[in-house]
């Protein structure tokens, strides 16, 4: 969608404010007057899609904490697969925006497939990781 992790990254002090610290419950009770006011926030990427997939994400987690206990629960335990292309299809299925790249990135920082693994499905002209997520 034209974002890279640069800008991204310039921007996570916006997003980590206007998104009440990262506090998912708070989140999850965004309304649509909160979606506007974070669609003029010029310290976050300010796409409306974008920002109701993060609302429905937060309600998501939710729902999973409710059902299975916690999040890391069912994330480690319950979340079946051992691949990439799996786990990035399941994950698909319950949360918004999570695309090939964001999903590979995330399964290899948690330690649910290995750097080899999300290696392979790179895509290409991008650097294999390695040391940078090995300290995470």
């Amino acid at each position: 969608a034209g974002l890279s992790w640069n800008m991204v990254v310039k921007k996570m002090h916006g997003f980590r404010k206007a998104f009440s610290n990262w506090n998912i419950s708070k989140v999850a009770n965004f309304q649509d007057e909160d979606v506007q006011r974070l669609r003029s926030d010029q310290g976050i990427i300010r796409n409306r899609l974008k920002i109701e997939a993060a609302i429905h994400n937060a309600k998501k987690i939710l729902a999973i904490k409710e059902e299975y206990g916690s999040f890391t629960h069912w994330f480690y335990e319950v979340l079946e697969g051992d691949t990439y292309p799996l786990l990035q299809r399941k994950l698909s299925t319950h949360f918004k925006f999570m695309g090939p790249e964001l999903c590979r990135m995330w399964l290899m920082a948690t330690g649910r497939v290995s750097l080899e693994e999300g290696n392979k499905y790179r895509p290409s002209g991008t650097p294999e990781y390695g040391n940078a997520l090995k300290v995470l």
